[in-house]
């Protein structure tokens, strides 16, 4: 399926994690966003639509958890464009050496920790199929369809991949109406469709990289979580849940996540509360009995770890959206 990007480049920067998700949808990317470091958020999304290839670099100052969809009839390819502390990709450990692919065909599972910038390129399956057969890559026009989200291309070609990205966002940066011209967007797709091309086809000459074994039951145990952030869900239930130890629980989320389990717990249900705050701006409904019903008993300890997490107190959340 072909998709139709009206060319544009933009630059969006946000303070609020939940207007990333907002302005992201107006890019055809359908995700849930949340941090998962403390301190006020930041955030800068690059997005530049050419040739009917959209280029992406979100960069954000803190770590942030992200689930979604991505753009229907499109495959993207994504790099780091420096090392990562942590990047985690369904199960998968990213290095600067890897690259994700998101197929629209999967969810996105993303953990990103720090200050990331992160390169995403995106096109739609029809022409890499068409290309991938014009040169007769078949390995390539498979694995577009398969179960493969990462892979390790050859260093020499994600080096080359890399070197043309960042050449492609400093033009967009400095020259973006050169960049808009037809003739400019053809070279740029006809060049950027090989060049995705070849990543994907030197991988096939280095042993493909694996996923966390232990991925799939804490992806269960994240989903039982966010599914009872609103009631008291102790450890305890969510190893009896899974029929895990609690000892394997807790090398599975500091494998999966960098935290434990109950440090996650606390984060999502902060999240909550925020997002429960904003929602409830100017209809006499307090701070206390928001955490309350968020699992928050303690509302002195409450406060200090809202404002650690998110660089504000519960109050100030409540009034700056009323």
């Amino acid at each position: 399926m072909n998709i139709n990007l009206q060319p544009l480049i933009e630059t969006i920067t946000f303070h609020d994690i939940d207007e990333l998700g907002s302005r992201m949808r107006a890019f055809r990317w359908d995700m849930v966003h949340r941090p998962i470091e403390a301190g006020t958020f930041e955030g800068e999304l690059f997005v530049a639509q050419v040739g009917g290839i959209q280029f992406a670099r979100p960069i954000y100052n803190r770590g942030i958890r992200s689930q979604g969809d991505s753009p229907p009839g499109t495959i993207t390819v994504g790099i780091p464009l420096s090392t990562p502390r942590v990047f985690k990709w369904h199960g998968y450990s990213l290095s600067s050496n890897s690259a994700l692919l998101q197929k629209s065909s999967r969810g996105i599972d993303m953990l990103r920790s720090g200050n990331l910038p992160l390169a995403l390129v995106t096109i739609d399956n029809d022409s890499l199929f068409s290309q991938a057969e014009q040169t007769d890559r078949l390995g390539v026009a498979s694995l577009i369809t398969d179960s493969t989200l990462a892979i390790q291309p050859e260093p020499t070609v994600l080096r080359r991949f890399r070197s043309h990205l960042r050449y492609i966002f400093e033009l967009f940066w400095r020259q973006p109406q050169t960049i808009l011209e037809p003739a400019m967007q053809s070279l740029i797709r006809e060049d950027f469709i090989s060049l995705v091309l070849d990543v994907l086809d030197s991988h096939q000459n280095y042993p493909p990289l694996r996923p966390s074994i232990r991925h799939p039951y804490i992806k269960r145990a994240e989903e039982i979580l966010l599914d009872n952030l609103d009631r008291p869900l102790s450890i305890l239930d969510l190893c009896q849940e899974l029929h895990i130890s609690e000892r394997t629980l807790r090398y599975g989320f500091q494998e999966c996540f960098g935290l434990g389990p109950a440090t996650y717990l606390k984060i999502q249900r902060l999240n909550g509360v925020r997002r429960q705050l904003k929602a409830s701006a100017g209809q006499g409904i307090t701070v206390s009995a928001i955490a309350l019903q968020w699992g928050f008993w303690h509302m002195g300890q409450f406060a200090k770890d809202y404002k650690k997490m998110f660089g504000e107190c519960p109050s100030a959340t409540l009034r700056d959206n009323s």
